[in-house]
Order: structure tokens, then sequence, then C-alpha cells
């Protein structure tokens, strides 16, 4: 019987300081599931455009006898599109782990994964935060449970609040993501949409001790509005919904006006309230038509139907032996 292959998957941007770090941890678990569970264990690393010298060091790390992929794009795409390329690059494995390359994913974990995966029949097993208020404060917490509050409104399956892409998936799983059309993903979105049977492992993320994070708030805020309207229209419906309220308060202040007109004629008029209450709307309207026109640009690349990603380079090793696929 022909053992069944994991593959592990790693996106990396940036992570020339940690990586020696990984790679060893890599390795050390990597020899453990190989033995515990007679399983083939492969490496795919997806370099995303990294401006260090990250993907040399991949090419000179001596990987042994452990079948490896190295893919480098021709600039950086973004995290989603790494995954996304490593998915289809495993297409021959039986299932694949995702994991970001910071340690913050801990190596140690894809143990647990497996043996879920084996001994249960998961198709996905991932990692969710414990406690996103000791890790990341209130304020983010509190902006996170809003965010998967949104986001799952309406919806016939749930995105799971406060899960990564750390995780497990199998062929099935693998299979089914790649046949979804859209470029522009949000791949914690896709992981809750196609379903099947999965579960989730608590996870404390340990403290970043190499690198710095390129998610700023600012690039996190874009993420958000990005994952809005690849996967709801809640907030279109929250539009309406704020448009019929401020319409209704907007009757009955006008109303208020006629009453003390006809009835309190020496009450003075408020002018400053009234500009007060015209930029308040004027703003509104503003962030109103920013969300629809982020809806219409979606449409709008998602039409123009371009590659996710572009690769420079695409070298596989077995052992000593390269092959250079361009």
């Amino acid at each position: 019987m022909t053992a069944k292959t994991l593959c592990i998957i790693v996106p990396v941007y940036n992570e020339a300081e940690g990586l020696p770090d990984l790679l060893g941890r890599l390795d050390a678990i990597a020899d453990t599931v190989s033995a515990e569970f007679a399983l083939t264990v492969d490496y795919i690393f997806i370099d995303d455009g990294s401006s260090d010298d990250s993907f040399g060091l991949l090419k000179a790390h001596d990987f042994g006898a452990r079948s490896v992929r190295l893919l480098q794009f021709s600039r950086n795409f973004g995290k989603e599109a790494a995954l996304s390329a490593g998915i289809d690059a495993a297409e021959y494995a039986d299932a694949a782990v995702l994991m970001d390359a910071d340690l913050q994913h801990p190596p140690e974990m894809i143990s647990d994964f497996v043996r879920i995966w084996l001994n249960e029949g998961a198709d996905s097993v991932y990692a969710y935060k414990a406690s996103r208020r000791a890790s990341e404060g209130l304020a983010k917490s509190i902006f996170s449970k809003l965010f998967f509050w949104v986001i799952n409104r309406d919806v016939r399956y749930e995105i799971p609040p406060d899960a990564g892409d750390f995780r497990l998936i199998n062929h099935r799983f693998m299979n089914a993501l790649r046949r979804l059309p859209e470029s522009d993903r949000f791949m914690k979105g896709l992981y809750g949409w196609v379903g099947f049977r999965q579960t989730g492992l608590p996870l404390e993320p340990p403290p970043r001790t190499r690198g710095t994070s390129s998610y700023n708030p600012l690039r996190l805020l874009l993420t958000t509005l990005d994952a809005f309207t690849s996967f709801t229209t809640t907030p279109l419906r929250l539009m309406a919904l704020a448009g019929i309220a401020i319409a209704l308060l907007s009757a009955a202040y006008g109303i208020y006006i006629v009453i003390q007109h006809f009835f309190f004629p020496a009450v003075p008029s408020g002018i400053a309230s009234v500009l007060a209450l015209i930029a308040f709307f004027g703003g509104v309207q503003m962030i109103f038509l920013g969300l629809l026109g982020e809806y219409v640009g979606k449409s709008v690349l998602e039409a123009k139907k371009r590659p996710p990603y572009i690769l420079a380079e695409d070298i596989s090793r077995k052992g000593h032996a390269v092959a250079d696929r361009g």
C-alpha cells in the first residue's frame, strides 16, 4: 500500500531573518509525522515577491531526500494568491497543511491536525485563536467580533470566528478550492464556503520573535473591505436600513420644525445645527457611495479574469536532483 502524502505549504514574504528557525522546526516535525503516521511529507514554499534574500535562502537550503517545490512570484501578489498557488501545486497530495512562515503558527501542531484527519475523517482541521483579547487587546477583539457578525449574516455557511489560514485540508477540499473561479480571493471565506466536515483546535499564538508583520491598520481595513465585498451583501442591506432610519429621523425633525414655527415663533432658528446636520448626512452619503464603489470595483476586476498570480521561477527538488521549470 502506497503511503499517503502530506504537503506543507508555506507562503514567504521577507522572512529571511526567521527562515533558519522555521526550516529546522519543520524538518523535525516532518520527521516525526512521517514516522508516527507512515506519511510522505513534502514542502511547497511560495516566495511572494520578497525584497530580501528569502528565496535565495530557500534555494541554498539542503532539504535532504525530502521533495520540495520552490515557487517565486514575479512580484508581490499577496498572501491569498500565494496560498492559492500552493494549493494548485499540491494537486498530487492526499492532504496539505497551510501555515505562515513567522512561527506564530507552531509547526508542532501539525501532528494534531494529522491525527484528527486520519482518525476522525475530517476534511479540514483548523486552528483558531483561543483568546483574541489576550493577544490583540480589547479594541481589536471587539472589531473582530463585529467583523464576523456582519460577514456571517444571512448565509448558509459560517466562516469560523477567530480561525486563520493555519489548517490541514484534504484532497477533495483542495479540489473544491481549485474549482472556484475568482481571482481576488479571501481564503478564510472560501474555506467556510466549500463546506465539508471541519474541526477546530484552539491555539494561543506565540509572539513573533523575528521580523515584523506587514499587516498595518490600513492594510487590515482594506482586507476587511475585500472580505465584505467578496462574501456578503450585508453592508448593502445595512445601508438601506440606515437610509430608512435617517429618512424617518429627518421626517420627525421636519415635523418638529413646522411645530416650532407655528407654535413657538420666538425660538430662534439654529443655523449651526442645520450646517452640522448637512455635513453629517453628506459624510454618510460619501461613505455609502464609497462602499458601493468597492462592490462595483470588485465586479470589474473579476470580469477581467486576470490570473491570481504569475510565476517567475518554479524549482522542484527530489533529494539532490533539481528540475527548473522556468
